[in-house]
């Protein structure tokens, strides 16, 4: 019987290389057929929270998108991971969308999306026994260090020809408000849902001002890095197919999608749908008029900062978020 001959030290080591090289070959094989990632920042609000749904159930999958959310406990703080470069795609409001241009002009968003219209969802509310806006001169006043909420509140104070600083402003996160308005600690608070239902609810209180008087003006909208779009155009216009097919699945789904999105709201089911009576979302006929050169989002853009300008909020000279149509895409 021939003697079995081992493989030589030269011979074995050229065999782990082989190994090793397919071992790699067939890492970046699996690598390349993943799909590309792409992170959404949004907030604590229900006309978000699509996208939370669309995560969880891989909506993104169909477009060949790997969707993920990365929360953020205020608007102020997502402004500024936008802000550092931390993310390059958040769901926020046009005023803060302002005021990134503001504090990082080179990555002034470009706004391809409107999501959805406060209608009534943003309020001043007050205790009881204050009846107009003017009684909250020399009041506390709390609202969070978004712009949102200062943007309300000034449209608030100018109904009755107010300035801001008729009033003593008190910033907190959006739970922290809620929770010194009811102490007591505070005359009025900016805020929505779902902190501003169980306050609707309580006749303790009563809503001064609302969105309801600014129509069309609070818009939430999908405010893109350009530098990322013009990288990845393709992916950002997977992310809107995302978003559709999320919207598609809460009217098919409604109880099954509303009850995931309630729970990441840390609300009831109920609770959650009671907030979306004041949310509008705007179709998809809709998004070409709405994101047009000179359509609604352009003169938004216009008007608020025209007022935040006036307010001494922000300077003139810097830029402007600027709407987009170029992402939009057919059913």
């Amino acid at each position: 019987m021939t003697p079995r001959r081992w493989p030589s030290r030269k011979q074995s080591l050229a065999w782990l290389a082989g190994l090793a090289l397919l071992a790699a070959g067939v890492g970046v094989w699996r690598l390349l057929r993943q799909d590309p990632k792409v992170v959404v920042a949004i907030t604590s609000w229900p006309g978000y929270e699509s996208f939370y749904l669309a995560e969880q159930r891989r909506l993104g999958q169909r477009f060949g998108l790997d969707l993920r959310v990365q929360q953020y406990s205020s608007l102020d703080d997502q402004r500024a991971a936008y802000g550092r470069g931390d993310v390059d795609i958040i769901a926020t409001t046009i005023p803060d969308a302002i005021a990134i241009c503001q504090e990082a002009p080179s990555r002034c968003p470009q706004l391809i999306l409107v999501l959805d219209q406060s209608v009534g969802a943003d309020v001043l509310v007050s205790r009881r026994e204050i009846t107009s806006v003017r009684d909250l001169v020399g009041q506390r006043v709390g609202l969070e260090r978004a712009v949102l909420s200062e943007y309300l509140l000034l449209r608030a104070l100018e109904s009755e020809r107010l300035g801001l600083d008729q009033v003593r402003l008190v910033h907190e996160g959006p739970q922290g408000l809620v929770a010194a308005f009811t102490r007591g600690d505070l005359a009025a608070v900016v805020t929505y849902p779902p902190h501003a239902n169980p306050l609707r609810a309580d006749p303790r209180y009563r809503v001064l001002f609302s969105s309801l008087q600014t129509p069309g003006e609070v818009l939430d909208v999908l405010a893109v890095n350009p530098a990322f779009a013009q990288r990845h155009p393709d992916r950002v216009r997977n992310l809107v197919r995302t978003w559709w097919a999320s919207r598609a699945l809460v009217q098919a789904e409604p109880v099954a999608s509303q009850a995931l999105m309630a729970q990441r709201e840390q609300v009831s089911p109920a609770a959650f749908l009671e907030s979306e009576r004041w949310i509008r979302y705007p179709g998809r006929g809709e998004q070409d008029r709405l994101l047009g050169q000179s359509g609604a989002v352009a003169q938004v853009v216009s008007r608020m900062a025209a007022h935040m300008v006036a307010a001494r909020r922000i300077e003139p000279e810097e830029p402007l978020p600027k709407p987009t149509r170029a992402f939009l895409v057919q059913p």
